[in-house]
């Protein structure tokens, strides 16, 4: 009883091993900043991104040439004035240089949240392409580009980012 368990086990384990050999490990990768900067989807949301940017970089040099024109009347005219009047001059100042920083602060957050707001959809869509495109094509795994540090050259690991791109595109037409 005990050689007939121990050539059932053997012939287990051998077949578990012929099973785990015939197993292809596919490999890949995509460049995420490349399909954002070459698909339509991420060439239109850098677009809507830069217009964005430059409405509100606008407004920040429109309130620095306020801030400059002030400060330059109180450098000018700063000897001038009695000791009250540039002390209320310097006040002024003072608080239009506060909402200028905080302007900046309120540009950067409108602008990060535009960036996310553009951005999410197209992870999200790229994400579930890949994932399905891994499926339909049998790979076991497909990381970003990024994410390779060291590659044992025993495996090859595919650049699928250009195949991706044409995916995307062709997605976002139908």
């Amino acid at each position: 009883m005990k050689r007939i368990c121990l050539f059932v086990s053997i012939c287990i384990l051998s077949l578990s091993s012929v099973a785990f050999a015939a197993d292809e490990i596919k490999l890949g990768y995509v460049d995420m900043p490349k399909v954002v900067q070459e698909s339509e989807a991420g060439k239109k949301a850098m677009a809507e991104l830069k217009e964005t940017a430059d409405k509100l970089q606008s407004s920040m040099k429109a309130k620095e040439k306020e801030l400059e024109k002030l400060k330059t009347a109180l450098q000018d005219k700063g000897k001038t004035l009695t000791e009250a009047k540039r002390t209320a001059k310097e006040k002024e100042f003072q608080k239009k240089f506060e909402a200028y920083q905080e302007a900046g602060k309120n540009a950067q957050q409108e602008f990060s949240k535009k960036e996310m707001e553009l951005s999410k959809p197209i992870r999200e869509d790229l994400d579930k392409l890949v994932k399905d495109y891994g499926l339909k094509n049998g790979y076991t795994v497909i990381s970003h580009k990024e994410g390779i540090i060291y590659n044992n050259s025993k495996y090859e690991v595919k650049d699928l980012t250009d195949e991706i791109i044409k995916l995307f595109n062709a997605a976002g037409k139908k």
